[in-house]
């Protein structure tokens, strides 16, 4: 299956989501590709930075899409499906971490929190920007798997705190302090950085 992504920014083309959802619940296995194709390199992202590896995060993700596909006709508002995809991911990684915990173990590949560009910044861009990258990414993993969620849905996503509620099952007003506790946090911890 040959697939093109659509980054965080860009407006997909083809038919609207909404659409989409409702001929996959008809059994369109084109229209959940289609779907796939929209989300699979967002969803991948949120999963690599909560994770910290990337092999965690492509499992995660390729169950959320298993998941979301047997349980489709689930979902009783087919412009839910955003968020409903988004928890399927977010609870996966919360879950994984969880176990991770459970058994004092941190899964850790650096080399999957630096995305690789092809235009060409120089070596030295290229190994302050790493750094840069390695630093938020310690600081993150300070942050509790709730904290850390909720900020990446907002900065790298740009979900609204609405959205992020719904995709979390939280109030407005928790998703809000969650995302004030890790602000806090990452700027004390990302003081040597200017």
């Amino acid at each position: 299956m040959s697939r093109q992504t659509t980054g965080a920014g860009a407006v997909p083309s083809g038919p609207d989501e909404v659409t989409l959802v409702a001929r996959a619940q008809d059994g369109d296995l084109v229209a959940f590709e289609q779907l796939v194709d929209r989300y699979e390199s967002r969803l991948l992202g949120l999963c690599i930075r909560m994770l910290r590896h990337r092999a965690d995060a492509e499992d995660i993700v390729q169950d959320t899409f298993l998941t979301a596909w047997r349980r489709l006709d689930t979902l009783d508002e087919p412009s839910a499906f955003k968020a409903w995809v988004f928890r399927l991911a977010s609870n996966g990684c919360l879950d994984l971490l969880r176990r991770r915990r459970s058994r004092g173990t941190e899964a850790v590949d650096p080399a999957d929190m630096v995305e690789e560009s092809a235009a060409g910044p120089s070596v030295e861009e290229r190994a302050e920007t790493s750094a840069a990258v390695r630093e938020l990414d310690r600081v993150l993993v300070t942050l509790s798997p709730e904290q850390r969620i909720a900020w990446l849905l907002h900065e790298i996503e740009g979900q609204s705190y609405a959205e992020i509620a719904e995709v979390l099952g939280v109030t407005e007003g928790s998703v809000r302090g969650r995302i004030h506790r890790a602000r806090l946090a990452i700027v004390e911890g990302m003081k040597g950085w200017a």
